[in-house]
């Protein structure tokens, strides 16, 4: 009896590696055809302005161009929810050091817990369950 694999077929992996070639063909050709129109656009307006003021073709494209570009800057600012965030008041203090790890804040938390009368009532740190399920575990 054969024995089954998993291994692919050579004619899917083929074919993989085909789509996947004519998938980066395809994107090329729209890049190369909407860089040519952009290019042909920018280099039709630069003739225009060279025509009504005293500058080059040349300026007078990257003038455009500049223009182009900030007008797509300015309408993706526009398009994008406005968030106003609040400043946010900041205890810490400049002068210590975050950096050592010295300091467990779950520790500190675990030791302001004070245990209750009964294991069977509920832990101090508002969870809801019992204090011998939450922190009276390891006590």
């Amino acid at each position: 009896m054969p024995e089954s694999t998993n291994k692919p077929k050579p004619s899917s992996v083929l074919s993989t590696i085909v789509w996947t070639i004519l998938f980066f063909l395809l994107l090329f050709i729209v890049l190369l055809v909407v860089g040519l129109i952009g290019g042909a656009g920018i280099l039709f307006i630069g003739r225009v302005l060279a025509q009504f003021f005293e500058v080059r073709v040349f300026e007078a494209s990257l003038i455009a161009l500049g223009v182009a570009v900030s007008a797509v800057f300015v309408f993706y600012r526009a398009s994008r929810p406005q968030h106003i965030l609040e400043p946010v008041d900041d205890d810490w203090e400049e002068d210590e050091d975050w950096d050592d790890d010295e300091e467990d804040f779950a520790d500190e938390e675990d030791d302001d817990i004070v245990p209750p009368r009964s294991r069977n009532d509920p832990c101090p740190c508002g969870s809801g369950k019992k204090y011998k399920y939450c922190h009276g575990k390891n006590a």
